[in-house]
């Protein structure tokens, strides 16, 4: 995200969305009550009895809806008409602009809070999105994944029945084969639809490379340089988990944001279990902790800020105060990805601290 002008006496910021990690990052910026203005295309009635035009406009609107539609590589944000060419809009009236790639817009807010300013900074060390395909596979199930900066999305599970060892070879390799064309088609067809930078084939025994050899002998798309084989534990869904906080992974934590955060849960998770008097949990225990100077790290789902209400969204702002001022350092986590889930199941927020309280 580029941002084009910065006004933060009169709340505003101007900004070119770049890809889709600006998308997201908007979507969990932009809130109810804020002022958007950007040229939208908006149907207008010249002559009565037609059906009007569509004419190229520049409008602000009163934010009322903000919703984030990945597949559609759009962000939809509906609201009141407060500013626009006076013949030809109703001031008051609802409109939708749907935000999209290479497009200006500005925000304005009564208060620009600490964490999304430092959202729109760090946003641009993401230069790009980086999609990454796992695919979990032992005898008979495979769970295959796309994970994004911004989201995890479930594309199939496949269960098929391959006969055990006892029976002809001939008839486990046919049934072995299904399986493996079945997951090869879901590779391709999202291949295509998508722009895929690696694609991770893991499981337990050798399944995985037995699979890796058969797309690349069978696939007629050339996407075998993206293929990588790791060991994981099974073919479930919590197979992706493992893979994600796995060593191999580490040198992509700079392109991927979920590999990441994972690292982050992780050591609370392992203070949790070896430490726990150095977390703490909830708005209270961490004030207190705030309050004595304890506080090393804050963590922060993205649904405590995201449509909260602005007493919460002051709450949180006022322990981030607090926070630099001893010299801590916040994260806020996606939801969409697996150490957020893990950290909203925590209480959606926690602080690792310095020393025990």
């Amino acid at each position: 995200m580029k941002i084009l002008e910065e006004n933060l006496k009169q709340g505003e910021i101007t900004v070119n969305v770049e890809n889709l990690n600006d998308l997201w990052t908007l979507y969990n910026i932009i809130s109810k009550g804020d002022y958007i203005r950007a040229l939208t295309q908006r149907r207008v009635i010249i002559n009565e009895g037609t059906s009007g035009e569509r004419r190229l406009m520049d409008l602000t609107l009163d934010v009322e809806d903000i919703s984030f539609h990945e597949f559609s590589n759009r962000l939809r944000i509906k609201g009141r008409i407060i500013q626009g060419p006076d013949d030809f809009v109703s001031f008051g009236s609802y409109h939708t602009f749907n935000i999209e790639i290479n497009q200006k817009l500005m925000i304005k807010k009564e208060k620009w809070m600490k964490q999304d300013l430092k959202r729109i900074k760090e946003i641009s060390k993401l230069s790009s999105t980086f999609n990454l395909f796992i695919i979990a596979v032992e005898s008979g199930l495979s769970n295959i994944f796309l994970i994004t900066n911004y989201s995890r999305n479930k594309i199939a599970t496949i269960n098929k029945n391959i006969p055990g060892k006892r029976y002809e070879q001939s008839m486990r390799n046919k049934y072995i084969n299904e399986f493996f064309e079945e997951i090869k088609t879901i590779i391709e067809t999202n291949v295509s639809n998508e722009n895929i930078d690696l694609i991770i084939v893991c499981g337990p025994g050798s399944i995985k490379d037995h699979l890796i050899k058969f797309l690349k002998e069978k696939s007629k798309m050339n996407y075998s340089s993206k293929l990588r084989s790791l060991l994981a534990s099974s073919g479930t869904e919590s197979a992706i988990y493992e893979i994600l906080k796995s060593n191999e992974l580490i040198k992509l934590k700079d392109k991927i944001k979920a590999l990441e955060e994972i690292e982050r849960i992780e050591e609370i998770m392992t203070l949790l279990s070896k430490d726990p008097d150095l977390i703490a949990i909830g708005f209270d225990e961490i004030t207190k902790a705030l309050n004595m100077g304890a506080v090393k790290q804050l963590l922060i789902s993205d649904t405590q800020i995201r449509g909260s209400s602005k007493t919460k969204k002051i709450r949180i702002e006022e322990m981030i105060d607090s926070l630099e001022k001893i010299g801590g350092e916040f994260k806020i986590l996606n939801t969409n990805h697996p150490a957020g889930e893990q950290l909203e199941g925590l209480g959606s927020i926690v602080a690792i601290l310095r020393y025990k309280i």
